[in-house]
């Protein structure tokens, strides 16, 4: 009976190898099957086909000897080696938001409020700062922060260092050194770390320390790393290779630089896949899905790929049987190594922060000192170093557990600096234009400065240039947690368009009489309490000089406006803000709330008072909006005459979009908008979303003495919720048959 099986066995792997035009599968002299390693490609989203390959040799008992894995070969592989089920790697990792998780984008509520407030003045995303007096940039698209957190995750079970021959199956993973583009086989070390190293693809993730030395991507130089496998010395090799498909012969035209620079390393991938494939052997197996019309990020098509690696096995069925008899002959199975490692309790009972420069290390102990003499949880962990993370500071941080004695143990954190810490900068830009009203542009840079002291004073710098003007400069100082003291002064300059309806109400046509040459000097000083980033409240003083001209004079102008006026003011202001939107300009789920009030001090009747609030919710692609603005200002109250130091407008897009910017103004306002929009689309890995939609609004701005007068506005536009802030297209008509056409670009215009 045995002989019959083994003859059977013989023709299979004949006819396999056959089909390669060589031999079948040696026997070993002990009679023991030959050991199987699984080489599993790089290729992003399309490595969910491993988990086919991987689920085919469970089923038909074929034991591993060993996987090694590239880019997200090591992923699979490592995770599967480290004992998660096919199963669960496709639901966790099949997942995956890709923006989120793969690219870092962090929802806006998960960071602080003070980033938050950052964003309105800078929606260009890109951050860069000054190095050894040279521009320098983030090392990556993403930093792959958040894929570092969740591979730690999945990974707590395994001991923070450990020989990958003490997995469940052996493991391999394949990476790039980057100093001589040397291949480097990880076979020890942090699990987590190892994977992260080997997918550091150039350009598109950060590469990652190691004990010093920097890895990337290992498919630059091995990404179906069938030469590890031999030297690890495979019997039989099942290669899961993810280019099978592909038509080399078509290939983007060199348009431009990123597409040049991407084929560029294209053809160092194929190269070194070629080179890879000429190693197999007569008894090698090598499954080759079709992929080709598969993105890298294609995570939401995760069990359609694995079905087509399972199809792709069809193609080497008799291979495959061959294999599967011969293995079905011995009932001994490799013992699976067992790692105790999460069953231990363990209690943390020192923190240990390495690789901060210009963070001072009571920072990084104050964010995790809630950890001490807790019992570990990972889950608890990640949201801690999330909040690390989220500060701003770090583009990687990860940890590790030393047992110092019995189940207590040492939490010691590694983080790395922004390449360009401690000098952070952004930059900003702006277009806006309309028909017959304002065309206003601007650029301008923000610099800050943080951990000037181990304290953490920060300065912080905003200018910009354009049509409206801004020299601004403040200092922040954190007293605990929650409560903090700012101060700073600034200088505005800007051009207030004066319209007809200034002198005639009823008088609603577009045309502008003249401009007002608006200086506003100010200073502050205020008291901050912010609640665990949902909100802030601020309280202090404020003291300012506001200087107005009319580029053109004219009698009646000057007395409904003001004329070369000059007015100081000083005042107590207090300010609440709640901030629980997810997106600045177009969000979908969340409210928003500013309350502003100021209180004159030096005798002047001095007083305003303002209210902004939106609510938005959607239901899938259908997204709604609600909005409120109510504000007054006041000076010499009695005085009829008198004109208050500022002016509110109303006028573009979600401000009464039928008139011009500014063209409603006085120092009363009450406007109530509610948004439609439909989401065209998602824009993509990087989450640029496309909108159409139509605001209807009702309100106005009208000056003390003058009666308040209901008009209405309707706007249908389409918008990009784009990376240098908001674009957006609109036409509009409201009350008195006015209409409006405008055009926008980056960040939005205020008067």
């Amino acid at each position: 009976m045995i002989f019959h099986k083994w003859l059977l066995t013989g023709l299979l792997c004949l006819a396999s190898g056959l089909s390669w035009g060589q031999g079948a599968v040696p026997a070993l002299a002990s009679g023991k099957p030959p050991s199987v390693v699984v080489v599993l490609a790089g290729g992003g989203a399309k490595g969910f086909a491993h988990l086919a390959v991987l689920r085919q040799l469970e089923q038909d008992h074929i034991p591993i000897a060993r996987i090694v894995g590239t880019s997200m070969g090591a992923v699979i592989g490592g995770l599967y080696a480290s004992g998660l089920s096919t199963e669960d790697i496709e639901r966790v990792i099949g997942g995956l938001d890709p923006a989120k998780v793969a690219l870092d984008q962090l929802n806006r509520l998960e960071l602080p409020s003070r980033s938050r407030a950052y964003q309105q003045k800078y929606p260009v995303e890109m951050e860069f700062g000054v190095k050894g007096g040279a521009l320098s940039f983030a090392r990556g698209v993403s930093d792959g922060q958040r894929f570092l957190a969740l591979l730690q995750e999945l990974t707590a079970h395994v001991p923070p260092q450990v020989n990958f021959n003490d997995l469940k199956i052996p493991f391999r993973a394949v990476a790039t050194r980057y100093r001589d583009g040397e291949m480097k086989v990880f076979d020890r070390g942090a699990l987590h770390l190892a994977i992260r190293a080997s997918m550091a693809a150039p350009a598109v993730f950060a590469p990652v320390e190691v004990d010093g030395e920097t890895y990337v991507d290992g498919g630059l130089v091995a990404n179906l790393p069938i030469e590890v496998a031999l030297q690890e010395g495979a019997d039989v090799i099942v290669a899961s290779f993810l280019a099978g498909g592909a038509d080399d012969g078509q290939t983007a035209q060199a348009s431009h630089a990123l597409v040049v620079a991407n084929r560029m390393i294209d053809i160092l991938i194929r190269q070194n896949e070629k080179r890879n494939l000429s190693l197999l052997r007569a008894q090698d197996v090598l499954v080759k899905p079709q992929l080709q019309d598969v993105g890298f990020a294609d995570f939401n098509r995760a069990a359609e790929i694995v079905q087509r690696g399972q199809v792709a096995l069809s193609d080497v069925a008799a291979r495959w049987a061959a294999m599967k008899v011969q293995f079905a002959e011995t009932s001994a199975k490799p013992a699976a190594n067992k790692l105790s490692f999460n069953q231990r309790e363990k209690r943390i009972v020192a923190i240990e922060a390495k690789g901060q420069k210009d963070v001072p290390e009571s920072y990084i102990h104050s964010v995790l000192s809630p950890m001490l003499e807790q019992e570990f949880s990972s889950v608890e962990t990640e949201r801690y170093i999330d909040e690390l993370y989220t500060s701003g500071y770090f583009d990687l941080v990860s940890y590790s557990l030393q047992q110092q004695q019995g189940d207590q143990y040492k939490l010691i954190v590694q983080v790395r600096e922004k390449p360009y810490s401690p000098h952070f900068m952004k930059s900003t830009l702006g277009f806006s234009t309309e028909a017959s009203g304002v065309t206003q542009f601007s650029t301008g840079i923000g610099y800050r400065r943080p951990w000037l002291t181990e304290s953490g004073l920060e300065f912080a710098l905003d200018a910009r240039l354009g049509t409206q003007i801004e020299l601004a400069a403040r200092l922040y100082q954190p007293l605990t947690k929650r409560w903090s003291v700012e101060t700073g002064v600034s200088w505005d300059r800007n051009q207030l368009p004066v319209y007809r309806t200034a002198l005639n109400r009823e008088d609603l046509r577009s045309q502008k009489l003249a401009y007002l040459n608006q200086t506003v000097e100010t200073w502050d000083a205020q008291l901050v309490y912010d609640l665990e980033r949902k909100a802030n409240i601020k309280l202090g003083l404020t003291s300012g000089r506001i200087r107005r001209s009319l580029d053109t004079y004219n009698e009646l102008l000057s007395s409904t406006v003001g004329s070369n006026s000059d007015f100081s003011y000083s005042g107590l202001k207090t300010q609440l803000q709640i901030d629980q939107l997810d997106s600045l300009s177009f969000p979908t789920r969340g409210y928003y709330l500013n309350a502003t009030v100021e209180q004159g001090l030096n005798g002047t009747a001095y007083g305003t008072g303002r209210l902004s609030a939106k609510v938005a919710h959607s239901f899938g692609p259908h997204i709604f909006n609600l909005g409120v603005n109510v504000a007054q200002e006041k000076l010499n109250q009695g005085c009829e005459s008198c004109q208050s130091p500022t002016l509110l407008f109303l006028g573009g897009f979600q401000l009464m979009g039928a008139y011009r910017m500014g063209q409603l103004a006085g120092n009363q306002l009450a406007h109530v908008q509610g948004t439609y929009m439909y989401r065209l689309n998602e824009g993509g890995l990087f989450n640029q979303r496309t909108y159409m939609g139509t605001v209807l609004e009702a309100g106005d701005a009208w000056s003390q003495g003058d009666a308040f007068r209901t008009r209405y506005s309707a706007t249908a536009f389409v918008a990009v919720d784009s990376k240098i802030g908001d674009i957006y297209l609109g036409a509009a008509r409201g009350s008195g048959n006015v209409y409006n056409m405008f055009v926008q670009l980056g960040r939005r215009f205020s008067f």
